[in-house]
């Protein structure tokens, strides 16, 4: 009955949403470009499949369609010495022009045209296992919160840490081997409330509620889960790259949300320049609405808003530049009781404050060099400032401090790459990637500083990559190179990859990279009895993926992968035989001497079958089976903290479309997801010792040794679309955990209890929302 009032807000506004309308067209546009010199490109062919509309680009490879029927659609590019792909989908709707960014590779061959789902980047030639995030997927999927990396918890490999979280384990590993970039450049966690879902409460490297960058910003996002290619450096186990959307050129259009969790509006249209453009959004969320309802988030007062923003600016008629932005602030709050007979657990006698606030600003240039060359560079400062203060109530009910988290991260970081085409078959690449770390880091428990310290250091971190296509075969072999000056730790890493597109349906591809990443902060700053582990060096690992891939017709793809990753250079205890790893962390700090000398190893295989969005119906089914096993000091094998043997998810969508009495194109949309996953490793407690303590420790001898229930969640999504003249109107219903199954996050010594309490994810979450875009 707690739902109630919700299920009646959504039959409302869902019965006063179908109001019958004309039918409108659109406008479909764009430009085509070389994908590896940034060349406009004259007189390639544009064809809309299953229509009789199609047009050539012009001298400035810009296209243009009018007066095409609203709807789902595949696009057909095609140009002489250049591989033919089909883009698919391309969505028109009445609120928006729809403006594509297209790029085609050159080949001598004329074997098969190309099922891409996003506008190719250059580096997906790079890497056969990419896998391109589209926008329209983040807002088509079950319980993504129009967030990427929720998104990527559907593909095989990845589980997600916390429901409260966006943390990935990817192949068994800690969310901490991954790494964030925006228009390829690392940048820090660009993620609100960072602590979300963590034991200890403290931030996280990598994970957080919800990404601040809006979907509304985003283009695609390319997500890498190993053997990456030459150019990525300082990251173990994935990369997410997200790629930035250009405003309209030409006309002024507008989009706005709100629902149960706040609200957003984005503006996008041109500049004075010519070509230019602008798109920003703001955002402004509480949960404080679905807590109202009933709904139970925890007990913490949750905030956020964000502002992001993308101008592009041309120079000349091939150069671009751009200038972008993000900027985000998000608060939890927990307050006690003042009745100390209310405090059932430990947290209930304290008063909690977290604050974090986050920005990027940066800018990339694009120069054409020619039919042969180009030039592509960009820099972006990032930052993120955290504080959490604990205060414990006395008698009297006044807030004693006892515990206290202070965290700057800063990344100044700068890319260049230049890319010369030798011929049709060959190609080469050199480039130089700088970064500048900067961590601050104080942490203090009961008076105890359990971390400080501060300091910065310059990743170097050139590299040279060289492709060769000939026939059905597409080599890859390079070389990067780590230089980290606060220590001097070096690494000098192998790239290679071999594809075989043994026919226009099937290809094979072997890759290997051997990767290395920097610690995380807290181990450099915890205090030990030696002072700090700044010295450590970085963490390193042998990549190797086999991957098979087969179309069995137009629109379903079968994919399986093999992975093999052997770690090592593993901080590991330093004074004794000892089962703890680095490797297993996720947030907190380590109190002994640390050295490199322990090792991982995840090995498995991945099964996807895949039909795209055709036909009104689409589907992705996926099983990953692995291990994920580590060595501490003392040198025995155990289960890892994220080995859980498995992952399965399945995803199916299906729409419903049809005319209404006055000609209007009406869209109703059911997905549904379901996700299971091998439970996670969990060490013993150790009642007494942590009854004497006042504090959870943990039997270390029998380190995750325990497994927790396996994970199972089923999401659901609907939403129904309507379409007026130049506006566009969306509900959505989002249905997290739909059968309100309870999973396990992690247990703890509680001392109020007086024995162990078990911590559970998510239940039922609703989201109701309404987008315009006109």
């Amino acid at each position: 009955m707690k739902h109630l009032s919700l299920t009646f807000a959504c039959v409302f506004l869902l019965s006063a949403f179908f109001a019958n309308a004309q039918e409108y067209d659109q406008t479909l546009r764009g430009i085509v470009r070389d994908a590896d010199t940034g060349q406009l490109l004259e007189g390639v062919s544009i064809f809309l499949e299953g229509t009789d509309r199609g047009c050539i680009t012009d001298s400035l490879g810009a296209f243009r369609m009018d007066d095409i029927s609203i709807g789902r659609y595949s696009l057909s590019i095609s140009f002489i010495g250049y591989q033919t792909i089909e883009l698919s989908p391309v969505i028109l709707d009445s609120g928006k022009e729809t403006v594509l960014e297209i790029s085609l590779e050159e080949t001598a061959s004329l074997l098969q045209s190309v099922v891409v789902s996003a506008p190719q980047s250059k580096t997906t030639t790079q890497c056969p296992t990419v896998s391109v995030l589209t926008n329209e997927e983040t807002l088509r999927f079950p319980a993504t919160f129009d967030d990427p990396a929720r998104l990527v918890m559907s593909l095989a490999g990845v589980a997600g840490d916390n429901d409260q979280a966006n943390g990935l384990s990817i192949r068994g590993n800690s969310p901490n081997g991954m790494q964030w970039q925006l228009e390829g450049l690392e940048i820090v966690n660009p993620n609100h409330t960072p602590n979300a879902g963590t034991f200890s409460d403290r931030i996280t490297q990598n994970g957080g509620g919800v990404n601040i960058l809006s979907v509304q910003l985003l283009d695609a996002s390319y997500f890498y889960k190993g053997a990456f290619p030459s150019e990525f450096g300082n990251a173990l186990s994935g990369i997410m790259d997200m790629k930035l959307r250009k405003g309209n050129d030409q006309t002024h259009e507008f989009t706005g949300q709100a629902g149960l969790i706040g609200i957003e509006m984005a503006s996008e249209g041109p500049l004075p320049t010519q070509g230019g453009s602008y798109l920003v959004n703001y955002r402004y969320s509480t949960v404080g609405l679905l807590q109202k309802l009933g709904l139970e988030l925890g007990d913490e007062a949750i905030s956020f808003q964000d502002l992001s923003f993308n101008v592009n600016i041309p120079l000349g008629k091939t150069a671009q530049s751009t200038l972008f932005g993000m900027a985000g602030v998000s608060d939890n709050f927990f307050k006690a009781k003042r009745d100390s007979s209310l405090w059932l657990f430990t947290k209930d006698g304290f008063d909690i404050n977290f604050t974090s606030r986050m920005g990027v600003l940066g800018s990339t240039l694009s120069v054409p060099l020619g039919k042969k060359s180009s030039w592509n560079s960009a820099l972006a400062f990032s930052g993120l400032e955290s504080q959490r203060y604990a205060n414990v109530l006395d008698a009297d009910y006044q807030p004693v401090p006892a515990e206290k988290d202070e965290t700057i991260n800063t990344k100044l970081a700068f890319r260049s790459t230049y890319l010369y085409k030798i011929n049709i078959h060959n190609r080469l690449r050199l480039g130089l990637s700088l970064t500048n770390h900067y961590a601050k880091i104080t942490s203090v428990i009961e008076s105890l500083t359990v971390a400080y310290g501060k300091g910065s250091g310059l990743m170097v971190q050139p590299y040279i990559d060289w492709q060769f296509r000939k026939g059905p075969f597409i080599t890859n072999a390079g070389l990067h190179y780590s230089r980290f000056t606060y220590n001097e730790s070096a690494a000098l890493e192998p790239r290679f990859s071999v594809e075989w597109q043994g026919s226009e349906r099937s290809s094979l591809s072997l890759s290997y990279g051997l990767h290395s990443q920097l610690q995380q902060a807290p181990l450099y700053f915890s205090k030990t009895t030696m002072g700090d582990n700044s010295h450590l060096e970085l963490n390193k690992a042998h990549h190797l993926v086999f991957a098979y891939k087969q179309f069995l017709n137009n629109n379903i793809q079968f994919r399986t992968e093999l992975f093999y990753q052997r770690l090592f250079n593993l901080p590991v205890s330093a004074e004794r035989q000892s089962t703890f790893s680095a490797y297993n962390m996720l947030e907190g700090f380590v109190n002994e001497p640390l050295i490199n000398t322990g090792t991982a190893e995840n090995y498995g295989i991945e099964l996807s079958l895949r039909k795209f969005h055709t036909d009104n119906y689409y589907y992705l089914v996926n099983a990953t089976f692995y291990q994920s096993k580590y060595r501490g000091s003392d040198l025995i094998e155990r289960d890892s903290r994220y080995n859980g043997h498995y992952i399965f998810n399945a995803v199916f969508g299906k729409e419903w479309e049809w005319t209404s009495n006055k000609g209007n194109i009406k869209t109703l949309g059911v997905n549904l997801r379901g996700n299971l996953v091998g439970g996670f490793r969990e060490t013993p407690i150790d009642i007494e010792a942590s009854s004497a303590a006042g504090t959870t420790i943990y039997k270390e001898s029998e380190v995750f040794t325990l497994r927790q229930k396996d994970y199972f969640r089923v999401d659901l999504r609907l939403y129904y679309q309507n379409n007026k003249k130049n506006f566009a109107g969306r509900i959505s219903f989002d249905i997290q955990n739909l059968l309100n199954t309870q999973n396990t996050a992690f247990s703890y010594y509680d001392i109020r209890q007086k024995t162990i309490v078990q911590k559970y994810q998510l239940g039922l979450i609703p989201m109701l929302s309404y987008r315009v875009k006109f």
